[in-house]
């Protein structure tokens, strides 16, 4: 019985013990150039945000600010092996613009095979808002689902981008997205989407759904005819998107997450409190 208490002692943590295996631990170490370019790049995250960042984490109390730097590095994907924000941005002399932006997710959603491929869809329509009952499925059920952009509608529009998938019960589901940047919602526009895809998939299950900026995007536009339409914003897709995503390690979907937070990205004093 005293050798079981001692035994149970000697494997007990310590601070001594944990300094003594630390110091066991041979430790890589980083060089300059790394910590520059760690430096550098947790930057170019903060530049031009709305908030900087000393009072994004001093917007928490000094008991919680461990916490909310914690937080913020799983909130902005900091903590993947793939993070967007920490691959070197593309030096453009342009911003993306709308078509670009619908495009370019479309192409890289698409890209590939399998599981992957599948869970990278179910990832972009669950940081769009959907939810079980939306998608049709707990999980898992996405493989043969499609991406389209620019897809054409009646009245000589297009659709920025349409989602297609079967559910659990073999159903057809359509989500429909009208995606915009600093543009608002024309009069008819919606309408036109919804009428076009009811036409295309008239025994499809249909979601409609506006991403834009700010939800003043379509508010002064929709109308009872317009049918139902939710909204999302850009900056909440991506937050969501970037750290429910699977990892991989495509340079190219890392480039254009890096490029569009540029466009559409700022920090708010709720995200130090937001529920991860």
């Amino acid at each position: 019985m005293h050798k079981s208490k001692k035994s149970e002692r000697d494997r007990e943590l310590t601070v001594e013990s944990l300094s003594s295996l630390r110091g066991s631990i041979t430790r890589r170490l980083i060089s300059s150039d790394e910590r520059v370019f760690i430096v550098e790049n947790t930057r170019r995250l903060l530049r031009g945000a709305i908030y900087p960042v000393a009072e994004f984490v001093l917007s928490t109390p000094p008991w919680r600010r461990k916490a909310s730097v914690e937080r913020s590095k799983h909130l902005f994907g900091l903590d993947r092996p793939d993070s967007s924000l920490m691959t070197p941005r593309l030096n453009w002399k342009m911003s993306l613009s709308e078509r670009m932006a619908t495009e370019s997710l479309a192409k890289l959603l698409n890209a590939g095979g399998g599981h992957a491929r599948a869970s990278r869809i179910e990832a972009c329509l669950r940081s769009l808002g959907l939810g079980d009952d939306e998608l049709g499925f707990a999980s898992g059920c996405l493989a043969s689902a499609e991406v389209f952009s620019e897809v054409p509608a009646r009245d000589g529009r297009r659709i920025d981008l349409k989602f297609l998938w079967r559910d659990a019960r073999d159903r057809e589901r359509v989500l429909v997205v009208e995606a915009k940047f600093g543009h608002v919602v024309t009069d008819g526009q919606l309408r036109c989407y919804r009428d076009s895809t009811r036409l295309e998939h008239p025994a499809a299950v249909r979601h409609h759904l506006i991403l834009a900026l700010a939800e003043n995007a379509l508010l002064p536009v929709i109308r009872r005819y317009d049918g139902d339409w939710r909204f999302c914003s850009w900056r909440d897709m991506w937050l969501r998107f970037e750290t429910a995503r699977p990892i991989e390690h495509d340079l190219s979907l890392q480039l254009f997450l890096n490029a569009l937070w540029r466009r559409i990205g700022q920090l708010n004093p709720k995200d130090a409190h937001a529920p991860l």
